[in-house]
């Protein structure tokens, strides 16, 4: 049986490269502004070099997202932050209307009317 060493090897699965092009940053940016050499950021973005949680946390702070984000697809994070937004202002919608007088809803009522 033949063993394939390339099975064992970790996988690599954040999303540096997408997130710094849907940011507009370069891997020449990230090295510059958290003073490292662009070969350990782009060796860590292709995934030759494996990356761990200090470097999630750092990068994720440079580009202000969450660190979770970084494991996820740009687009898929946006969908999450918009569902949360949209669940939010709901939310505070109707905190807002359970706080209103009881008249409040009739007086709503009538204005559309009007």
């Amino acid at each position: 049986m033949r063993y394939d060493r390339a099975m064992a090897l970790p996988r690599h699965d954040w999303y540096l490269k997408e997130w710094l092009r849907s940011l507009g940053k370069t891997q020449q940016w990230v090295a510059d502004q958290l003073e490292l050499q662009k070969s350990k950021i782009s060796r860590k973005a292709s995934g030759t070099t494996p990356y761990d949680r200090d470097d999630i946390n750092a990068i994720s702070a440079l580009l202000h997202l969450q660190p979770y984000e970084l494991l996820m697809h740009p687009e898929d994070a946006m969908e999450i932050r918009s569902l949360r937004k949209s669940i939010t202002l709901a939310a505070e919608r109707r905190a807002a209307y359970r706080t209103q007088p009881d008249d409040w809803a009739e007086k709503l009522v009538e204005r559309k009317k009007v």
